[in-house]
């Protein structure tokens, strides 16, 4: 089993670093401190940038991944859970405010996702694992990501 989900892990790390690029192609989002008061238009895209590369900077460590380090693939997985969190917790600027919102709610699908598939990596947590769950939450997340985008082209 290990063999074969690490390299899963891979496609997933792949599959986030897509979609969020999406995101980043919309020319705003979130990133890497989040702040009491919303972010100007120029720091709101400064945040996106510095989101996209972390998750490249993810992508990048997953191709290098062994597939049999387990490990290896949790780290990984907390590594990809960052920029996530990360993201959900920026307050965009007031014209940005809906897409953002959008942005949040497939940042925290993402994390979930993430969990999940982490404790697929625990023998003693895999057969508890929803597989169900865990393709609705990726569907989650790319939907509300495509639909934030959506809302943040419509907005500029």
């Amino acid at each position: 089993m290990g063999n074969k989900f690490v390299k899963r892990i891979a496609a997933l790390v792949a599959v986030a670093v897509m979609g969020m690029s999406v995101v980043a192609c919309g020319g705003n989002a979130a990133g890497t401190e989040a702040s009491s008061s919303a972010l100007t238009e120029e720091e709101y895209a400064a945040k996106v940038e510095e989101l996209q590369a972390a998750l490249e900077k993810v992508g990048t460590e997953a191709n290098s991944l062994d597939p049999t380090d387990v490990e290896g693939a949790k780290k990984l997985l907390e590594d990809l859970k960052a920029p996530f969190v990360e993201f959900a917790a920026v307050q965009a600027p007031e014209k940005y405010a809906e897409a953002q919102e959008k942005y949040k709610s497939g940042s925290e699908a993402m994390v979930e996702y993430i969990d999940s598939v982490s404790e697929m990596l625990d023998p003693e947590k895999a057969a508890n694992v929803d597989a169900n769950k865990i393709m609705e939450l990726m569907t989650k997340a790319a939907t509300d990501f495509q639909e934030g985008d959506n809302l943040l082209e419509a907005a500029q």
